[in-house]
């Protein structure tokens, strides 16, 4: 009887999220391992006030722009000051519905979504010289289907990692057209612990870990804190590997 129980609280801690169930590792074959950090929405004041903080660290981030249309003049000089100091301007839809739902749920069509969400802000973007070349998903959802059609407009699409296998969120090579990014905000619930286990992970096998953030030290379940932010600088910079934009990893 005690050697059942025993069995079974090994089989139970064995299913635990904390256990062996998370996967950390995967071999990869860039000639230098790194981190691309990715930034979502419109929260171009946010960004803008950490730029200084980029720079000095030689940090080159993707910031995906949802809401093109509802920036403001200053706003617009804001951002066009990110793309000057080398950082990607990556495209986040024109309203920042959940596609998903978008279609299967409000039954629009493929075709209208594409119009409405995808060309009628990259229009817009175009004209004020921008040309996005990357893509994220608002709210990480997706399938097959919608990457397939958005593969028509850009070199990769973006979702979120919701699972365990935290090794999803590391790119192997060079040449990706769909990439899971692993949420570093308050809100995703990744302790220092996971963080730096992916960090450690990529290092080793010569993969890219792809983060998600939205703001920067604000507080919040939607913000990275500025010290998290550091700490991965630090690990970058300490391990000798390199900060990517997702243009550079995307096929």
């Amino acid at each position: 009887m005690v050697y059942k129980s025993m069995t079974l609280a090994i089989i139970f801690l064995a299913l635990l999220p904390g256990s062996s169930c998370k996967k950390f590792d995967k071999k990869g074959y860039l000639q230098q391992a790194g981190v691309v950090l990715t930034f979502d929405d419109d929260r171009i004041d946010n960004w803008y006030r950490y730029l200084p903080l980029l720079d000095s660290a030689g940090v080159k981030a993707t910031f995906y722009i949802s809401k093109y249309n509802r920036l403001t003049a200053a706003q617009k000089t804001k951002l066009a000051a990110l793309q000057s100091h080398g950082h990607e301007i990556g495209y986040h839809t024109t309203n920042h519905y959940n596609m998903m739902d978008y279609v299967y749920k409000y039954h629009h069509t493929i075709e209208e979504m594409m119009r409405c969400e995808i060309e009628a802000g990259l229009k817009m973007m175009n004209r004020d010289g921008y040309y996005p070349v990357t893509f994220a998903y608002p709210y990480g959802a997706h399938n097959g289907i919608i990457d397939k059609e958005l593969k028509r407009y850009f070199k990769s699409v973006r979702a979120l990692n919701g699972s365990y296998d935290y090794a999803k969120s590391i790119a192997a090579g060079p040449k990706n057209d769909v990439l899971y990014g692993l949420g570093i905000d308050k809100g995703s619930n990744h302790s220092d612990v996971v963080i730096n286990n992916v960090l450690t992970s990529a290092r080793d096998n010569n993969g890219c870990v792809v983060f998600v953030a939205h703001n920067i030290g604000m507080g919040g379940n939607l913000s990275v804190t500025k010290e998290r932010l550091l700490s991965i600088i630090n690990f970058v910079k300490n391990a000798d590997m390199k900060f990517y934009k997702m243009a550079e990893i995307s096929n």
